[in-house]
């Protein structure tokens, strides 16, 4: 059985989910192909899908949210998405079919309308999953074509239907992360192996694809606690960001250690006592399954709202307000979110 799976580089988290969904299905006997959705279109739509959203959501957060509610509609919002993409929907055929697939998963909320459109005209024959990253959903993800839904929660399945989906073609499976995340290793012998230390708390921050400037107000604001503790920055392949980091490492109340790209996040997730994050779709899938406490800054209105009203109203991530920070690392969630609850959500 062949699968290809459609992704995009709008963010690390839909590539991200794509690797970790092509590890689970290889495992099940599939030979699985990955394929970036945007490439076939040219410049221009690559422009629109990925730099134009990275841009609007890092610097016009409020314009970003104002445009994706307004496509969050059952009529018009992702029916305009299909008409724009008629005349390109062909281009994506022959990136598809020269794997020849038993099985298209759409891991990004363009790609389902653009296979979608493949299918109404009988141009496709595989089946299709459209896999949600994250834990809403939106109109972009619902087409009449699809043959199953796989939904990151059950509250996300549920809105599904309301958006006209039939419930089965629905399947509440989470949204796929590295299995390192869910493994438990020795926190002792890994403190140790990153020299962290033992008799304090860490502290871990993740800034994600678009949140530069947020991680840094939420570091200062976290750094004027009275706790003891001793803090993690992981700064990506952000250099610039990790310089700033080094130079307020100098004057910072607690200990700091900038840490540019890392393979070993999981790591730092199984040997720290809390993430301070983004509330991205994959970034807090991971940490839930790694049962580390989580607190979430910042939320980019449209999804990452989603993700994290979700998160708060099951008790999964504390929600950080920059007008009301919080008094303690106790009120972060350090040592008080139940991680068996976590494990137990996300399963």
């Amino acid at each position: 059985m062949k699968a290809v799976i459609l992704y995009a580089l709008a963010g690390g988290g839909h590539l991200s989910a794509a690797r970790a969904l092509k590890t689970e299905l290889e495992q099940q006997g599939w030979e699985v192909a990955l394929e970036d959705s945007t490439k076939p279109f040219g410049r221009l739509i690559d422009f629109f899908c990925c730099d134009l959203y990275r841009f609007s959501a890092k610097y016009v957060p409020r314009a970003f949210g104002v445009c994706y509610r307004l496509t969050d509609r059952k009529k018009g919002g992702s029916g305009s998405m299909r008409a724009l993409g008629a005349p390109l929907a062909k281009r994506l055929l022959p990136v598809i079919e020269r794997h020849q697939p038993d099985l298209v998963v759409c891991a990004y909320p363009f790609s389902c309308q653009f296979v979608g459109l493949l299918k109404a005209k009988g141009l496709l024959k595989a089946k299709v999953a459209h896999l949600l990253t994250d834990y809403g959903t939106h109109a972009a993800w619902v087409t009449e074509e699809a043959d199953e839904y796989w939904a990151s929660c059950g509250e996300a399945g549920e809105e599904l239907i309301r958006r006209g989906v039939p419930k089965e073609k629905i399947t509440v499976r989470g949204i796929p992360i590295n299995p390192k995340f869910r493994e438990r290793p020795d926190r002792a012998a890994l403190r140790r192996e990153l020299s962290l230390p033992d008799a304090l708390p860490v502290l871990l921050f993740m800034a994600g694809s678009f949140g530069v400037r947020s991680v840094l107000r939420a570091f200062r604001t976290i750094d004027a606690l009275p706790d003891a503790f001793e803090a993690v920055v992981i700064t990506g392949k952000n250099e610039k960001l990790f310089r700033r980091f080094q130079k307020l490492s100098a004057s910072s109340r607690h200990r700091l250690h900038p840490i540019l790209f890392t393979d070993r996040v999981a790591d730092y997730m199984h040997a720290c006592d809390l993430l301070v994050t983004k509330p991205g779709g994959l970034t807090t899938s991971e940490a839930l399954a790694a049962g580390i406490p989580l607190a979430v800054f910042d939320p980019i209105p449209g999804q990452e709202e989603d993700n994290a009203r979700y998160l708060s109203r099951h008790g999964l991530a504390v929600l950080l307000h920059p007008r009301k920070p919080a008094g303690s690392l106790r009120e972060l969630g350090v040592r008080s979110l139940n991680s068996e609850k976590q494990k137990t959500e996300i399963g």
